[in-house]
């Protein structure tokens, strides 16, 4: 379910955090209904978090899994299969002309993805690291989703999960704050919740 957190900072007074879990955007039907759940917040902006679609988790560790072990034809296939799965998805809830940003973007990140796999192959470990990292691929993606679809519904969002951001958390909260402040729902990876940037804003 939607969990509800408030908070208070310096800049700004009872930010409303959202996070969505895996299982309320796992499908067409489910993003959906959150995205409308996002939507009835108005006329707070809230600040949501996003973990990965239905099954990405348990999908990415088993690929990072088949590559470590230097299978990385499975490996691949998987990877394969979850960028399918979110282009379907997106294109089921993204209007036409959001779309097109969108499936740039995912490809760019699956792109990503499949160079990572292939240096764990080089590597043979699948470290708990590695795995962090893999989580947030997902993460990043369904972030991606979630905020295009706000967006083909008119309603202002920005995701802040098109690059690697979580070495300065700090610099990304400020640019959280001023999206509030313009009225745009900031989506980001769920693994940000627990940042010392995102800790610190809620206290």
């Amino acid at each position: 379910m939607l969990a509800e957190y408030k908070a208070g900072t310096d800049m700004l007074n009872d930010l409303k955090f959202l996070t969505l879990s895996s299982d309320e955007i796992a499908d067409e039907k489910t993003i959906q209904a959150a995205v409308e759940r996002l939507q009835g917040t108005a006329p707070e902006t809230p600040v949501v978090f996003v973990a990965a679609l239905g099954q990405t988790y348990k999908t990415l560790a088993e690929a990072g899994e088949k590559s470590a072990d230097q299978d990385l034809v499975l490996a691949s296939a998987l990877a394969e299969g979850l960028r399918t799965y979110h282009m379907q998805l997106a294109q089921q809830v993204t209007s036409p002309a959001v779309f097109r940003e969108t499936r740039s973007l995912l490809s760019g990140l699956f792109e990503e993805l499949s160079d990572l796999l292939k240096g764990l192959c080089l590597l043979e470990e699948f470290t708990e690291q590695a795995a962090r990292i893999l989580d947030r691929y997902g993460e990043r993606a369904a972030a991606i989703m979630v905020s295009h679809a706000l967006r083909s519904r008119d309603v202002q969002s920005a995701c802040l999960s098109t690059r690697e951001i979580f070495q300065e958390p700090d610099d990304v909260w400020k640019e959280v704050q001023e999206l509030v402040q313009k009225g745009s729902i900031p989506v980001l990876p769920l693994s940000l919740h627990g940042s010392g940037a995102s800790i610190r804003a809620q206290k």
